[in-house]
């Protein structure tokens, strides 16, 4: 079975995998718990909060917000291109341009060559 991560560009991939080993780190930690301290409460000192480690969800709203980034850049990419094209085109228009069809042949047959033209 092929692994679902593989259809996935290679900086997703080490996203996913950088998640994944953070999340592995976090269960390790947690499985072995720390003797309780004994800590001196101060009235006058605030009270620290604890940080908790990212959760699944604050991962996915950032895998998330990343997608809608590449989107954005993908969205102005084309739009880039389509311009280019528009020029390119526009470009290719203007040369092509004619406005009545030349017979120079015909004007060049009719003339009698002087002896100044070169040959």
């Amino acid at each position: 079975m092929p692994n679902s991560l593989d259809n996935l560009p290679p900086e997703m991939r080490e996203r996913i995998q950088s998640i994944i080993s953070q999340g592995q780190a976090f269960e390790t930690e947690q499985a072995i718990p720390e003797p309780p301290r004994q800590a001196a409460v101060s009235h006058n000192a605030p009270a620290q909060l604890a940080t908790r480690p990212p959760s699944l969800m604050d991962h996915v709203i950032a895998l998330r917000q990343e997608v809608q980034m590449l989107s954005q850049q993908v969205q102005a990419s084309s739009q880039v291109t389509a311009a280019v094209g528009d020029a390119v085109s526009q470009m290719y228009n203007m040369f092509q341009v004619q406005t009545q069809p030349s017979n120079y042949s015909a004007t060049f047959q009719t003339q009698k060559p002087s002896l100044d033209d070169e040959f």
